[in-house]
């Protein structure tokens, strides 16, 4: 039993110190009122493709080599850039985000590499219990989801999100690619 608590223990933590960036953008996509399923549906397939790059680390002894992985910066810092310039453009009109599953997904891979560079190791300690720490990944990604929406939907959160949302959303986007570039 204690194992089994050891392993939990350690899934929540992983799961949290790689995703903690990821709550944040949650939150505000969701303030930009994109469609719920959307996002939640954008997170699993991302989140997925996550943890299968990293079982292909463990079941191929790093297949990946890891430089290849600071390379998924690349498409947040291209996405940020283009909304920054497409805000700046509108910054008088109401900006409206509509994101759909596979650009929710592919900004949810594209922030996964410390994911990856954690998993990996992660992952081939506790091989004989990987389906348990698996399930408890699963059941995070709704709990984070659940987390972004609630804060989304504060009125404060609401209120600066319409104020300030088309300049924040980008500025996040870029600084997330520089990270995952510079990681």
């Amino acid at each position: 039993m204690n194992q089994y608590l050891g392993i939990v223990s350690a899934s929540i933590a992983t799961f949290a110190v790689t995703n903690i960036d990821d709550a944040f953008l949650l939150t505000l996509i969701f303030a930009r009122r994109t469609p719920t399923r959307r996002i939640v549906a954008g997170q699993y397939i991302g989140f997925a493709a996550i943890i299968g790059v990293s079982l292909i680390g463990v079941w191929g002894a790093l297949a990946v080599p890891h430089r290849w992985i600071h390379f998924l910066g690349l498409l947040p810092l291209a996405i940020g850039i283009k909304r920054l310039l497409l805000a700046r453009r509108t910054a008088a009109e109401p900006c409206v985000v509509t994101e759909s599953v596979p650009s929710m997904s592919l900004l949810t891979l594209s922030n996964g590499a410390d994911n990856i560079s954690v998993y990996v190791p992660f992952f081939v300690m506790g091989r004989s219990k990987l389906w348990l720490v698996l399930i408890v990944y699963t059941t995070l990604v709704a709990l984070w989801c659940f987390v972004g929406r609630w804060l989304g939907n504060h009125l404060l959160i609401l209120r600066s999100v319409d104020r300030w949302g088309h300049w924040a959303v980008p500025l996040v986007f870029v600084g997330l690619g520089i990270y995952v570039l510079n990681s």
